[in-house]
Parts: structure tokens; sequence; C-alpha cells
């Protein structure tokens, strides 16, 4: 649970935690224990309460979730996983004093209480996200593709890569994957409307590298060509692509394919 990257971070609560990149924890702006040490469950136990704040689970369910087709005593190792995270979190916690952010009652019930405290960047995301698409449908596109370019910055960290093996967080990881292709396809559009033209390309081709199957990011490249005035840029990359349809997939061009194809065929 190290620093995070990049420019000089201000704190904007007690605790930060980065779940994009290497997983990191700041308490007051310090890095909070050392992601080589210390119990692995406990840090993925963490993961797993930030990412459902105020949630209820039961015991087993918290056991499913780090020692997944594990048998033995799980509960034991539950308490001692718990008991560990509470002390990295607030090692100046008496003995037998309550945590102020894990809960349990006497039906086996564990939740996670941010109480106010926390800060993460998933969250971010989440606030982006939902800023940017205000931004976009209210017609304020310097504010839309602001927000979309910091939400980018973000997914092309990539989500919990040290988890990318462990299935519990496979949905979260699918609604990342989710928001990174409609940030990307949002900001083409955007781009695109703006008349900014090089930075429309570079979605594009971003877009296509991610997956280049992508009709409408290929037939962009295809019409910024044009526009650029490179008329072989624009029948390359036509070529390649229904190449690509016809070879991977078996696919014929679309009508709006086929009519993009005229308009190259007809500025040759």
């Amino acid at each position: 649970m190290d620093g995070s990257p990049g420019a000089e971070w201000t704190p904007v609560c007690e605790y930060e935690a980065w779940l994009f990149g290497p997983f990191r924890v700041h308490r007051a702006g310090a890095p909070l224990g050392d992601s080589r040490r210390g119990r692995a469950s406990a840090r993925t136990l963490l993961k797993w309460f930030l990412l459902n704040p105020g949630q209820e689970f039961r015991d087993s369910e918290l056991a499913d979730v780090l020692w997944p087709g594990c048998q033995g005593n799980r509960a034991n190792r539950l308490h001692v996983t718990q008991h560990s995270l509470r002390r990295i979190l607030e090692p100046e916690l008496a003995t037998r004093q309550p945590s102020r952010f894990i809960r349990s009652d006497p039906n086996g019930h564990y939740w996670f209480d941010p109480s106010g405290c926390w800060w993460t960047d998933a969250e971010e995301v989440a606030q982006l996200s939902r800023a940017a698409c205000a931004a976009r449908k209210e017609g304020d596109t310097p504010t839309a593709i602001a927000s979309y370019e910091r939400l980018l910055a973000y997914y092309d960290q990539s989500f919990l890569p040290e988890e990318v093996y462990h299935d519990a967080f496979a949905p979260f990881r699918a609604a990342h994957e989710r928001g990174h292709e409609e940030a990307l396809l949002q900001l083409l559009r955007l781009h695109r409307r703006a008349g900014h033209l090089y930075e429309a390309l570079t979605c594009a081709m971003r877009m296509l590298d991610r997956d280049p199957y992508s009709e409408e990011a290929a037939t962009a490249v295809v019409e910024i060509h044009l526009q650029q005035g490179s008329l072989t840029g624009a029948v390359v990359q036509l070529e390649q692509f229904v190449c690509l349809l016809r070879e991977d997939l078996g696919v014929p061009p679309s009508a709006e394919l086929r009519a993009l194809w005229e308009r190259v065929r007809r500025a040759r």
C-alpha cells in the first residue's frame, strides 16, 4: 500500500485508496503499511469492502471471497484476517476497542462503514462518469471532454491488476471495461462534433487497439483521413477493416461500409 504515481496529490480525506493501477492506501497523505508485507487476505478483504461500502455480508460470504473452494476452519481464518486489517488501518486501537470502519453484529454479519473518512478512485470514477454524461447531455462539450479524459487517465491504469484471476472481482472488472469502452466512444463523438480531428483520430485508434472489429472507430478513421486529405490513409484503413471482417468473422461489409467505400472510390 505505497504511494501514488504521477503529479503531487493533495489529500481529500483522512484515508485514500487507489484501486486502479497498483493497490495502495494512504492515511493523512502518507502510505499506510507496505504492500509487500502483511496478510494478502487482509488487502483483498479491504478491496472488497471498499467496493461494497455499507453492504452487509455473512462470514461465509466473505470467506468465499477470500478463499474460494477452500475448506477447513475458515471462520477462524476470517477472524484473524479481520483483526490484521483492523491493525493495519487503525494501529492505535486498544485491545477490544471497536474499529471505526469494520463493523459486525451478533448474527455473523459484517460490513464496512467509511464514516466519511475515505476517498477511493473507484468512487471518483463513478462521479466523473456521471458528470461527463450530464455535461454531454447538456451540450457542454468542453466539460464533457475534460471529464472523459480524466476518466481515461484512470482506466488506462487497469483495475485491480493484482486480482485479475480472482473471480469475485470479475463483475467489477467487467463494469469498468464497459466504462472504458463507453468513455472512448463518447470522447470520439465529442471530438468529431467539435472538429478536433487529431484528438478524434487518436480516440478511434485507441478503440481499435481494444476492439479491432469496431465499425464506428474504423469508419471514423477513414472519414478523418478523408477530411485531412489523406486518400491513401483512408483507402488502406478501409481495405484492412473490410478484410479483417471477412477473414476473421466471415462477415460481409455492412450497407454503411459499402456506402463509405463508394465515397472513397469517388474521391480517388
